[in-house]
């Protein structure tokens, strides 16, 4: 095996992680909105896993949280802010099924990304990802009743913000660690989480009783960020994002389970379209 597959290997098994941390930080965000508001749930995180990091900092001498690309990191953080406040957002409002399925047509976004900025290469297979992509998610977007929801265009405009983020995110990850990568994105994005629950009127410090899930989300997030970056560092960002499918069945059962969530027809059918497009270029790739 040469080392383009290995790297891809890897890149996927990164994945696997990003998919198990994902479905944890959507359910305690989840858990959270019956209390807070979207901004007050990305301060819990952004405030912890600064003090998680330092705190690795601190005591272990081989952490380095330094930046060669301040400049990226502040655009690569803006796309991401806005991708990360539509996702949460977009949790509080809706059910799991549907915001996981509108923000799985990222890698749609990334692929035409990579290929109009990035100049990556259009080929067959990725030409049927994105025409398989593009019906899929219009079905999703669009039910039965012809009707456009508001909270799912902000996903899915949310989605498109992570598309530009994850891009970003493989310049940076040529010169910066991981750590790096997570460390500036939670300082970066702190200011603008705060100023948007000032905003929206209130920022609680009343958060004994959700200490626990607290911790859990920070935890999560800093556990599929630190995949995430890892998977886009080993692997080419076309083949290993849409990795990220297989986590829409199990976030469907974990909706079902845990809310009584049921699943729509242009759901299911949106879905198994971007997923059969997906897996389509995986298995070229891997090949």
């Amino acid at each position: 095996m040469d080392e383009i597959k290995k790297n891809n290997l890897k890149g996927i098994f990164w994945m696997i992680g990003t998919i198990i941390c994902f479905c944890l930080m959507g359910v305690t965000i989840k858990e959270l909105s019956f209390k807070y508001n979207s901004f007050e749930i990305q301060n819990f995180r952004n405030i912890l896993c600064i003090l998680i990091i330092m705190l690795f900092y601190i005591f272990k001498n081989n952490i380095k949280i330094s930046t060669k690309q301040f400049k990226n990191n502040l655009i690569r953080n803006f796309f991401h802010f806005i991708g990360q406040s539509g996702w949460t957002y977009g949790l509080t409002v809706l059910p799991l099924a549907t915001v996981f399925s509108i923000e799985f047509t990222m890698p749609i976004w990334a692929t035409i990304i990579a290929i109009v900025i990035f100049k990556d290469k259009l080929t067959v297979f990725k030409f049927i990802f994105l025409t398989l992509g593009m019906i899929g998610t219009w079905v999703i977007v669009v039910p039965d009743t012809n009707t456009i929801d508001a909270n799912c265009i902000i996903v899915l405009i949310s989605a498109i913000f992570y598309a530009f983020a994850h891009n970003y995110t493989k310049i940076l990850t040529k010169t910066d660690n991981t750590i790096s990568v997570i460390f500036w994105m939670s300082l970066i994005q702190l200011p603008f989480t705060i100023i948007g629950s000032l905003l929206l009127g209130k920022i609680q410090f009343n958060i004994f009783n959700e200490l626990p899930l607290i911790i859990l989300l920070a935890l999560s997030a800093l556990g599929a960020h630190f995949c995430l970056t890892s998977a886009l560092r080993a692997g080419e960002p076309s083949l290993v994002l849409p990795i990220d499918y297989l986590r829409l069945p199990l976030i469907y059962v974990v909706g079902w389970y845990l809310y009584n969530e049921s699943l729509s027809t242009n759901i299911i059918v949106g879905s198994i379209m971007i997923m059969t497009g997906a897996f389509i270029l995986i298995k070229k790739n891997v090949n």
